[in-house]
């Protein structure tokens, strides 16, 4: 279906005359031809827009904003000099269709200017639904891994007790062996005190029996001396 705001009405005229066919001195008549040739770039821009891009329709709508206002402000310029100008009775039926002609063209350019504003409210929508959409994934994912950032945290935690009570437990035993040690080294001690009091006494059991053994030696040797004293005391007489 055909879209009535893309309809092409081109062909601009004020009273079967051509567009820019008023080209003459006056200044007025100059007016209304620059007139007629904006309303007719305004409309030839109004037929391009919707065959445009996206990108394309931005700079458009911008140049078809600036023809419109172009328009309405030679409108009211031959509005004020044919108000001023003494001969304007000849000037008040061109006048008239030119301003009819503008209200056609406004209406054309307002209901296309409340599209393209529609349009644009959509495509902002759909980009405000987008970044919220990204926002939203982008904190499921931090959420995600938060998660198992946790999660991990939690498993070394758990393993890092695991290995803290083994160590606990080796260090136990450890500790047992170590005092078990420290017990058999004060028994051999205890031994060792009890094998040096031993050896002291028999040192001292052996210096006595020396002794013994000397005195023993020397007694025996004095009888000995007194026996051959006697002997030859005995053979002397």
């Amino acid at each position: 279906m055909d879209d009535p705001l893309n309809a092409n009405n081109d062909s601009y005229d004020l009273e079967g005359e051509p567009a820019g066919g008023r080209g003459g001195g006056d200044a007025i008549d100059q007016m209304i031809s620059q007139f007629q040739e904006t309303v007719s770039q305004t409309r030839r821009k109004m037929n391009v827009i919707p065959h445009l891009s996206q990108g394309e329709v931005k700079q458009s709508v911008s140049q078809l904003a600036d023809y419109y206002e172009e328009a309405r402000d030679l409108l009211e310029r031959i509005e004020d000099h044919v108000q001023d100008a003494p001969n304007a009775g000849k000037y008040l039926r061109s006048v008239r269709l030119c301003t009819k002609d503008f209200e056609r063209l406004s209406q054309r350019y307002e209901k296309m200017m409340i599209r393209d504003s529609f349009n644009r409210y959509l495509e902002d929508t759909n980009n405000a639904i987008s970044a919220q959409r990204r926002s939203a994934l982008l904190e499921d994912s931090l959420v995600h891994e938060n998660t198992r950032s946790i999660e991990e945290i939690r498993r070394t935690l758990g393993e890092t007790t695991d290995t803290g009570g083994m160590i606990m437990s080796d260090l136990k035993g450890q500790t047992d062996q170590l005092k078990r040690s420290v017990n058999k080294v004060v028994d051999t001690g205890e031994i060792l005190q009890e094998s040096k009091k031993i050896l002291d006494g028999m040192a001292r059991s052996a210096a006595t029996n020396k002794l013994t053994t000397a005195l023993i030696i020397l007694l025996e040797l004095l009888i000995i001396f007194f026996i051959l004293w006697y002997k030859y005391l005995s053979v002397a007489e």
